[in-house]
């Protein structure tokens, strides 16, 4: 495994002499959109000025960490540089405006980061050569939004919007986050589907298209995606803070993908996804504040696993009449290799099977799913195709023999530390895992 250094350059005239040993050449990272060799393209700014929202100093240093890191996860080859062909070692040089706060959270930073992406970061934090002014208006939350909910196209998200909307107090502003075509039109069909349902004028949103430029001369392709969670969460904060320092964040995630415990021993790593865990977001939550950043990042559905969300859903008719259009799939372009039109649910990731576990306990299964039924048809366990359904099977079995307190506790822990208040806080851990699984093994049985 080989040390990579990296500098993440925000404006093109940006210049830094590592003093590097000779022959050994940093990778640049150019997020400047009028920069000909950027490394990332987005809408991000003309979004924030569309809406009239300006970020202050201290987000603006949040979000173009998250743009970085999300860069420079997808242009550095696991495969090419990583321990085991995975775990890549980087150290990153990013400008910031307070040196001092930044510096005062780089160990907390290196290990919630290193947590989320398995990988071991060194961050290096320089001053920004001007320092950047801008004007805050008194007025930035005109509109009277009371939470900025996350919408990324997937059956939990399009379930807490909805939630949100029934509630009868709470205005919301959604964010999402698309790359592919797939995604926008998911996104467009559910917005779309809100406005029908609840008026424009009961909500706003902002959809930011992000995306690492991979034909880059000098970026390499890697197709994992571990960091993109955490540019997600901050686009969200960046619209939470640009509205007010009150403006909790919410994050729409099960409990049962949240905690995400390794269905085998050999999903440690590359299987083992931590996008909304509950150690990662905690982490975020005590770090942020340090950065003058002061809005909470909350799963109000931590402790629900996907079928509850559905069948506690506050408008189940509304619900069953468009949760067919969400994508919750690992892979949904994949399914035009089976002659289905692209963007279809698989049917038999990890995801899929938790959805279509879900739906069976919300009544019936209405979405159109690549492979139509993965009970009746599983595919070859000898396959990649049917690596999941054969994990769950071999977990489920691993489970109806554990019963013992302790030992559950253990394995929820696999994924990764459980930050529970109490040993209430703990039971609750363990009963959303334990009910999340048998919601899955009544699917795979029936």
């Amino acid at each position: 495994m080989s040390t990579i250094h990296i500098i993440v350059k925000v404006k093109q005239a940006e210049v830094l002499e590592l003093g590097l040993p000779e022959g050994k050449m940093p990778v640049v990272v150019s997020l400047d959109q009028g920069d000909e060799n950027k490394m990332l393209r987005s809408s991000i700014l003309n979004e924030l000025d569309r809406v009239g929202l300006v970020l202050n100093n201290s987000m603006y240093d949040v979000l173009n960490f998250a743009l970085g890191l999300y860069t420079i996860d997808q242009v550095v080859s696991r495969s090419m540089n990583g321990f085991q062909g995975w775990s890549r070692h980087m150290v990153v040089y990013l400008v910031v405006h307070d040196i001092d706060a930044w510096n005062s959270v780089k160990e907390p930073l290196e290990n919630y980061i290193g947590f989320l992406s398995g990988d071991k970061w060194v961050f290096n934090f320089r001053k920004h050569a001007d320092d950047r002014e801008v004007e805050i208006s008194e007025q930035r939350n005109a509109g009277g939004f009371t939470k900025v909910s996350l919408l990324s196209g997937g059956l939990d998200s399009f379930i807490g919007a909805i939630d949100l909307l029934s509630s009868g107090n709470e205005k919301p502003y959604f964010v999402s986050h698309y790359k592919t075509g797939t995604e926008s039109s998911t996104q467009e069909k559910i917005l779309q589907g809100l406005i029908t349902k609840f008026g424009a004028d009961k909500f706003s949103s902002s959809r930011f298209y992000v995306q690492p430029n991979q034909k880059n001369s000098d970026a390499q392709k890697e197709n994992s995606s571990r960091a993109r969670s955490l540019l997600f969460i901050c686009l969200g904060l960046a619209m939470a803070n640009s509205l007010g320092n009150d403006i909790p964040l919410i994050l729409p995630e099960n409990g049962l993908i949240s905690l995400n415990i390794p269905l085998t021993k050999t999903r440690l790593s590359s299987h083992s996804t931590r996008t909304t865990h509950p150690y990662f977001v905690d982490g975020l939550n005590h770090i942020f504040p340090a950065l003058g950043i002061f809005n909470i990042i909350i799963n109000p559905y931590r402790f629900k696993t996907k079928g509850q969300m559905m069948v506690e859903c506050r408008d189940g008719e509304f619900l069953a009449l468009h949760s067919k259009e969400t994508i919750s799939c690992s892979h949904p372009e994949n399914s035009r290799y089976t002659g289905k039109a692209p963007g279809l649910n698989c049917g038999y990731c990890v995801p899929c099977i938790i959805r279509q576990s879900a739906e069976k306990k919300f009544g019936e299964i209405s979405t159109d799913y690549a492979l139509e039924d993965v009970r009746r048809e599983p595919p070859s366990q000898k396959t990649k195709k049917g690596a999941d359904y054969r994990a769950f099977k071999m977990a489920l079995e691993k489970l109806d023999g554990m019963s013992a307190r302790h030992s559950l506790a253990l394995q929820i822990s696999r994924s990764g530390p459980i930050p529970y208040e109490n040993s209430t806080s703990l039971d609750e851990y363990i009963s959303v895992y334990v009910r999340g699984m048998n919601e899955v093994k009544d699917f795979l049985n029936s």
